[in-house]
């Protein structure tokens, strides 16, 4: 499953979910949000796990981060409260090294960027 560009113009966003053929029969339903984010709906022994794929704009991109944020939260605020939920991807984040209980260690690089700061406020939030 791939959200991205036309292929007839050059890629500035793009990303993939890659499914095993034998796990097909378990998807309940995919969706492309837009080129930044599809979503895809699996079905579990008990209830469903949604996975969103992200690809964050590149740092320095302020209006394009902002609305890509926006739209990753409407999105998951739509999704079933009872519904397992994963957001993975490439956030192009640097988030330093300060911890903060249950999103983030100490184990990372000294420098935090804009980026870094929008994605530590999208998790403490969710």
């Amino acid at each position: 499953m791939y959200s991205g560009v036309p292929t007839n113009k050059r890629a500035a966003a793009g990303i993939a979910i890659m499914i095993k053929a034998k796990f097909k029969k378990r998807i309940h339903s995919y969706m492309f949000v837009n080129e930044r984010i599809p979503q895809l709906s699996y079905k579990l022994q008990r209830g469903y796990l949604t996975l969103l794929a992200v690809c964050a704009p590149e740092e320095g991109k302020t209006e394009q981060t902002e609305e890509f944020y926006e739209t990753l939260q409407d999105q998951i605020d739509k999704i079933n409260k009872n519904d397992y939920i994963i957001v993975t991807g490439d956030y192009k984040a640097r988030v330093g090294k300060i911890p903060i209980y249950g999103i983030l260690g100490t184990n990372g690089e000294s420098t935090i960027d804009n980026n870094g700061h929008k994605i530590k406020e999208f998790a403490s939030l969710n």
